[in-house]
């Protein structure tokens, strides 16, 4: 088991779970099987970039989060939550957060 792939699988894993998504619907949502899927997340494997992709395409989330980690946010809560927001809905929200930091 190579340290790298257990540590993106994890990641993979938490964010999966943090959106309340099933192993067998991630894996449906990333047209990968729920074995290989299964494989990634115990380090059992590694995936290809175009995998990546797919995975980070399904989560709503970027390639950042999981080969690098949500430790590098200096906000990972925030991270995680927006990490659940679908990509053509990320504009407005942060619109809605600039005018909130805004009044603070």
């Amino acid at each position: 088991m190579n340290a790298e792939n257990a540590e993106y699988g994890k990641r993979i894993r938490n964010i999966r779970e943090y959106q309340h998504l099933s192993r067998e619907k991630l894996a449906e949502m990333s047209n990968i099987s729920t074995q290989f899927l299964a494989d990634i997340e115990t380090g059992k494997k590694g995936m290809s970039v175009v995998t990546l992709h797919k995975i980070c395409t399904a989560l709503h989330t970027s390639a950042d989060s999981i080969v690098f980690g949500c430790e590098s946010s200096k906000f990972p809560e925030l991270e995680a939550m927006f990490a659940t927001v679908p990509h053509e809905k990320r504009i407005p929200l942060q619109d809605i957060v600039q005018r909130i930091i805004t009044v603070i």
